[in-house]
């Protein structure tokens, strides 16, 4: 490391003299954005916020937390609490989201975590199921990520392989999702050409099966269970291909909107509904309309709806979509190893910090905030506090979370004299 010329000494700062205690408060989900009638933070009184920015306007700096500016693919990416303390924490932007994925098969680093491995238990008797948004609008998924994982995993074991798609017609023209079946038919084609047991097993339009997201509408996931899971669907169909088309006819059509089909075989029979023994992996690595899906398929006490069959599968993510609810457990891309962040320097550096949240925004102050790294860098330097957060109450109906008692105990820690930063 000194031979590089790195160096874990940090220069004095230019205005903050030394003895000066720091307060970093995190208000995560604040934000400005336009000032109109359905921005609650511009319509609420929010005295505190406004002193401060009218008091000293030249300090005043706005930081981006969505798209590139936090290591996501484009500015079209809606940031989340993860990635944003990434990037709070280490001053420095790493790769997120299609990024991650892209590297991770390129470098085929993908097939070697515990994700795969874990997924890879099923491929000797059991079927690899992949589930997700056809498509290479980038904003969800990419049609190439999907394509080099069908490759990977047929070539590392995987005999029976059922893909089951959303079409897209959002982030991407409407009728397109003619052209990606199409082009997927050829891959598994090429597969089955090689013996391996390559198909499309069901599908569906995005906003109409599966795809829904902030627990809006559970009757969306449920489409996408029954077709999925169950291998049952309202339509049926011999192809894929056969499927889109015919729905596609239909009056007023959309591939947003196709109703559920299931693929089946020259007796009726679905071809391809999860069974115990197999393996699932939700291939978008957008969080944010996977995250029903994913309860579903992991959560042993589910009960958003019946899901009539519950399989016992390996299930995991292609990356874990949410960091607070550790969802799903399983996932094929582990999230950026992140070095040098700004909790180590402070340490290393004589610097006394304290850290204090609410369970579910604990792991965000510390675990997210130091690089995806658990644990004290420094126990003699540093103190994590947190307090336990209401069970069983949703935010709406406590919106204040647990703001006064993470208040008080930084009060506590700046008046006690032991930290230089709380």
């Amino acid at each position: 490391m000194a031979s590089s010329g790195f160096s874990w000494t940090l220069p004095d700062h230019p205005k903050l003299p030394k003895g000066k205690q720091v307060a970093v408060v995190v208000l995560d989900g604040w934000g400005e954005a336009n000032a109109d009638e359905y921005n609650c933070i511009h319509v609420a009184q929010t005295p505190v916020m406004d002193s401060l920015k009218n008091g000293a306007p030249e300090k005043w700096r706005l930081v981006k937390a969505h798209g590139t500016a936090v290591g996501l693919p484009s500015d079209d990416d809606m940031g989340n609490s993860e990635v944003g303390h990434n990037a709070l924490g280490a001053g420095r932007i790493f790769a997120q989201g299609a990024k991650l994925v892209d590297q991770a098969l390129a470098s085929g680093k993908i097939y070697e975590g515990d994700g795969f491995n874990y997924i890879k238990e099923s491929f000797e008797n059991g079927t690899l199921h992949l589930i997700g948004l056809l498509s290479d609008g980038g904003v969800h998924s990419r049609l190439d990520q999907l394509q080099l994982l069908l490759k990977g995993a047929s070539e590392r074991g995987a005999k029976k392989i059922r893909v089951h798609i959303l079409t897209d017609g959002r982030d991407v023209l409407d009728g397109s999702s003619v052209g990606f079946v199409e082009t997927l038919e050829n891959d598994l084609s090429q597969l089955r050409e090689k013996g391996i047991d390559a198909q499309i097993a069901s599908g569906g339009g995005r906003m109409y099966v599966t795809m829904d997201r902030y627990e809006n509408d559970w009757d969306v996931v449920k489409r996408g269970w029954d077709a999925q899971v169950l291998g049952e669907a309202p339509h049926k169909f011999k192809s894929a291909l056969e499927a889109v088309k015919t729905l596609r006819a239909e009056p007023n059509a959309n591939d947003q909107y196709l109703p559920p089909f299931v693929i089946v075989d020259d007796s009726g029979k679905a071809v391809g509904p999860v069974l115990d023994g197999d393996a699932v992996v939700t291939i978008n690595f957008r969080a944010d309309r996977m995250i029903m899906l994913a309860k579903a398929l992991e959560y042993a006490d589910f009960d958003k709806f019946d899901r009539v069959r519950v399989p016992k599968i390996r299930y995991a993510g292609m990356l874990q979509y949410d960091g607070e609810l550790k969802l799903p457990s399983r996932y094929l891309v582990s999230p950026p190893e992140i070095e040098r962040t700004s909790g180590e320097y402070l340490v290393k550096n004589g610097i006394r910090t304290f850290a204090c949240s609410e369970t579910v925004k604990f792991g965000h102050v510390t675990f997210f905030w130091n690089g995806n790294r658990s644990g004290y860098f420094d126990e003699t330097k540093e103190e994590y506090v947190e307090i336990p957060s209401d069970s069983g109450i949703t935010f709406n109906v406590a919106p204040k979370m647990k703001a006064l008692e993470i208040a008080e105990k930084a009060r506590d820690a700046i008046l006690s004299g032991k930290f230089d930063q709380v």
